[in-house]
This record gives structure tokens, C-alpha cells and sequence, in this order.
């Protein structure tokens, strides 16, 4: 029989090769994309940042369970691993938010003429947009490499038992503004870029459904628009799931951290299932994909019965 620790460990290494394998599969198929580009480009830093993400949260994961705060000095490597969690999950969040953008302004056509300019030149703005924000990620973290224990007597008694000790900013940081921007940068303005793309692409799943006659490109637009929704409300239970393992550390005895893993993994898992679904290009590279396998399974049965 399994124990608890057992059941939770192979759980977390299930959801790793599950998530990596989808994102590095949607990388794959996306890097030689020539025709729309600019999705293409989205769902490659959708689908890095995603293996990054859970990659870099499974070792912090794994540092804590180590007993890395416990020790008197912050290894410098746990402060790149959660450098690089920092901008792999900026990157990620920021691109589904691009990607609703992108899919709300080809597809909804607004009348005004400021939408039309911004839908010629979405593809130029877009890309520009994504280094934008991946340098701005970059510079934003850079404070956490300072990450430090506060100095103070280690008593004998604490030597031998794991005393957890929370890592501090620079002190040059003023923590409280730099915390309040970041968590904005990550959360609050994604969401107000989301939501209102989000609800005009539900307004225009609407209008589509209650009309009679649907043509095959209509049918895919309306499978792009459920599933782009569906993307941005992954998002939401990821950002519940996190919020509720932070507030639940701050004003109570605080959840194990294989909550927070559970939470990101589902959210990459999710993503790359969806980008997968919704895309032409990625649709009919897993159909050979499978094609391929159930032919090579069918081979190996003949092969066996001879």
C-alpha cells in the first residue's frame, strides 16, 4: 500500500509529464507555423511559459519540502528558480490575454473606424506588444534575486528541528508598493484586458447561435470563441485556487504547497488541452499524431497474431 506522501509525490510527477508533454507538443507543432503567425507566436510563449511555469513550481516545491528555509543562508538557486516562476507565469497569463484580443478583434469586426485600423495592424501591435511585456517581466522580477534571511541568533534547539523562516526583499525594496505592482502587474490588468474581450466574444457566440444558418468557417469561429472563453475562465479558478492558498497562509496555519502546484498544473494541463482544440494547425497535427499510433498498434497486433 501507497502512504499519503507516496500518493501526493507520484500525483505531482502524473500532472509534470502530463502538462510538459501537451505544452512541448504545442511548441513543436507551432515553431514551423507560416501562415497566422502572430497566433503562432502567442501560443509558443503560452505553451514555454507553461512548461517553465510547472517545471520551475514542481522544484519549489521540492526545495521546500528539502528544507530550504530552514537553512541559515537562501541558496541563490532558490531565488533564479523563483525568478523564472515569476516571469513564466507572467508570460504565460499576459499571452492568453493577448491571444483574447487578438481573437476578439478579427472576429467580432466592430464598426468604428479606430477598431478597423486596430484590426489591419492587430498582428504588428500584437508582436510588438509580447517583447514589450516579456522585457518589462524580466525587469520587474530582478528584486527577487536579492532574496535574503534576516540575520539572527540560531538557537541549539532550532538548529536541530526545520524552523521555516520567510525570506526577505532588498532592503533598498519598498515592499509594500513593489508587492501591491506586481500582484497588479499579474493579476488586476490581466483581467481587466480579459474580461471585457471575453464578454464580446460571448456576445458574438450569442448572435452566431441564434442564427439559422452556420457555414463550416462559422462553426470554427464559434468552437475559436467557446474555447478561448473557456481559456480565460481557467485562468480565473487558477487565480481563485492561488488566492485562497495566499490568504489561507496569511490568516491561518496556511495549506501544504502541493496546493498551489495543483493549481498551476491544472492551469497549464488546461491550457495546453484548449490551445490544442482551438486551433486549426494544432487539430490536425494530433490527428496524425494519433493516426500514426493507432496504425503502429495495429501493426504490432498483426504482427503478434501472425
Amino acid at each position: 500500500m501507497l502512504e499519503s506522501d507516496d500518493l501526493k509525490l507520484c500525483g505531482i510527477a502524473l500532472f509534470l509529464v502530463l502538462g510538459v508533454l501537451a505544452n512541448l507538443f504545442n511548441l513543436g507543432a507551432m515553431l514551423g507555423q507560416q501562415q497566422g503567425r502572430t497566433v503562432a507566436v502567442i501560443i509558443c510563449f503560452i505553451s514555454l511559459g507553461n512548461i517553465l511555469l510547472q517545471t520551475s513550481t514542481c522544484v519549489l516545491v521540492a526545495s521546500i519540502r528539502a528544507g530550504v528555509l530552514c537553512r541559515p543562508h537562501l541558496p541563490f538557486f532558490f531565488s533564479g528558480v523563483l525568478y523564472v516562476w515569476f516571469i513564466s507565469s507572467s508570460v504565460s497569463i499576459w499571452s492568453v490575454a493577448w491571444l483574447n484580443v487578438f481573437y476578439c478583434v478579427k472576429v467580432c469586426r466592430f464598426s468604428w473606424s479606430i477598431c478597423r485600423t486596430l484590426e489591419e495592424n492587430i498582428s504588428s501591435i500584437l508582436n510588438i506588444t509580447m517583447v514589450i511585456m516579456f522585457l518589462t517581466s524580466c525587469v520587474m522580477f530582478t528584486p527577487f534575486f536579492g532574496l535574503h534571511f534576516q540575520d539572527q541568533h540560531v538557537s541549539a534547539t532550532e538548529m536541530g528541528a526545520c524552523v521555516i523562516r520567510k525570506p526577505l526583499l532588498p532592503a533598498w525594496v519598498d515592499i509594500n508598493t513593489y508587492v501591491i505592482t506586481f500582484i497588479c502587474f499579474l493579476t488586476l490588468m490581466p483581467s481587466t484586458i480579459m474580461l471585457p474581450t471575453s464578454l464580446g466574444l460571448v456576445v458574438y457566440l450569442c448572435r452566431r447561435t441564434a442564427k439559422t444558418q452556420r457555414s463550416s468557417s462559422a462553426e470554427s469561429y464559434l468552437l475559436v470563441c467557446r474555447l478561448t472563453v473557456a481559456l480565460v475562465w481557467v485562468y480565473f479558478t487558477t487565480l481563485l485556487i492561488i488566492s485562497l492558498y495566499y490568504f489561507h497562509a496569511l490568516f491561518a496555519s496556511g495549506l501544504s504547497a502541493d496546493v498551489l502546484f495543483s493549481g498551476l498544473s491544472f492551469y497549464c494541463v488546461a491550457c495546453a488541452a484548449l490551445l490544442s482544440s482551438s486551433n486549426k494547425h494544432l487539430r490536425g497535427k494530433l490527428r496524425v499524431l494519433l493516426c500514426r499510433g493507432k496504425r503502429t498498434n495495429t501493426m504490432v497486433i498483426n504482427a503478434e497474431g501472425e
